[in-house]
């Protein structure tokens, strides 16, 4: 693999999020608003004895759910490129599909980094202080990082479910909605329901952050477990989608 293609195609990418105003608002606009609005209503409503607020209690599960929105720009930005015929003309060139997808996962999962840091800062000057430590505050990243693989994973299959990047953009919420309803952590589930969020990455990411941000030490098997699975499940998705990416998506 050539990291120089593979750096030229991230800068590409880059710049083709940023022209586009959907994509931006996805990434960066949404989660704010949702960080601004959670922080300002249910700053101040306690809910337990320990002087918890709902805002407080949100957080983690406003943390998984801004890095489920990057599903979006990348399943639009992988069948733009479908549609197009970017693969086709790649074969022309030095460049192999591989090194095309890997600029896509890379440049994505650093906007995913960006994307949680500024949420980070929102809920920071709202007030909101984690109990864990400064390793705590990392992992969580590095979770956000792993859970991003899995939003790529269903970008790319978008991608070659879609005809163009516009369907591309309604689809993506047949995985995006169902998490964000039962995975979130934004309220409690009946039983059966929480069985179901059970086999959706977003709840390991949201079960993972929340211990964390709440003190858990890594020394918790849970906490391993949840990294363990949602690896998993990433991983499944990226290979799955690029399978099907570079087969079906010419």
């Amino acid at each position: 693999m050539n990291f120089r293609r593979v750096s030229a195609f991230m800068t590409i990418q880059f710049k083709s999020l940023i022209r586009v105003p959907s994509a931006l608002c996805m990434i960066l606009l949404l989660p704010v608003v949702l960080a601004l609005t959670f922080g300002l209503l249910f700053g101040s409503i306690i809910i337990d004895e320990t002087g918890l607020t709902v805002f407080e209690f949100l957080v983690p599960g406003l943390f998984a759910i801004s890095a489920l929105y990057m599903a979006m720009p990348v399943s639009y930005s992988f069948a733009e490129d479908r549609e197009q015929g970017m693969l086709k003309r790649i074969k022309t060139t030095p460049t192999t599909a591989l090194e095309f997808i890997t600029s896509h996962i890379i440049s994505n999962i650093g906007m995913a980094i960006i994307q949680v840091a500024i949420i980070a800062l929102i809920c920071y000057l709202l007030g909101y202080r984690p109990v864990g430590s400064a390793v705590n505050i990392i992992s969580a990243f590095i979770f956000m990082i792993v859970f991003s693989l899995s939003t790529i994973g269903f970008g790319l299959i978008t991608a070659t479910l879609a005809k163009n990047a516009k369907t591309a953009a309604g689809i993506i919420w047949i995985f995006m909605l169902p998490q964000q309803m039962l995975a979130s952590g934004l309220y409690p589930l009946p039983n059966e329901a929480e069985m179901i969020s059970k086999f959706m990455p977003l709840y390991y990411a949201t079960d993972a952050l929340t211990k964390l941000f709440n003190g858990g030490s890594l020394g918790e098997l849970t906490i391993w477990w949840d990294l363990i699975v949602l690896t998993i499940f990433s991983v499944i998705l990226v290979i799955v989608g690029i399978l099907l990416f570079k087969k079906y998506g010419k």
